[in-house]
């Protein structure tokens, strides 16, 4: 996964681009990890998560719910939860579909933590 932080200096909020297939990752951090109490809460997850303390994570946010295990990280717009399952299966939403859920191996989601935090 590829990303660009870039910080607005006048809002002071940070930022991000991410690779094709991953932008709904970027869109909850720039909504929810804008504060650096919360991204260190997560890497403390996230460390569990690896240590195998624990199985799998769920974050409800204002717009998206995070879902962890040991192995990916999933990223769902709640919107998409109040889809009927006729929409879900529709192709024209796919393009759509990539701004409101992305998924990513936890390796690759734990490295995207980290570089936010580092740049917050």
């Amino acid at each position: 996964m590829e990303f660009d932080f870039k910080k607005d200096y006048f809002s002071d909020k940070a930022a991000v681009k991410l690779s094709m297939g991953h932008e709904a990752f970027g869109t909850w951090l720039e909504q929810e990890g804008q504060k650096k109490e919360w991204v260190e809460a997560l890497l403390v997850t996230i460390e569990q998560l690896q240590k195998r303390e624990i199985a799998d994570y769920k974050l409800v946010g204002s717009e998206f719910c995070l879902y962890l295990n040991i192995e990916e990280a999933k990223i769902i717009n709640h919107s998409l939860h109040d889809l009927d399952s006729d929409l879900e299966d529709a192709n024209d939403l796919s393009f759509y579909d990539q701004e409101i859920q992305a998924e990513c191996g936890l390796e690759d989601f734990l490295n995207l933590i980290e570089s936010w935090l580092a740049f917050i």
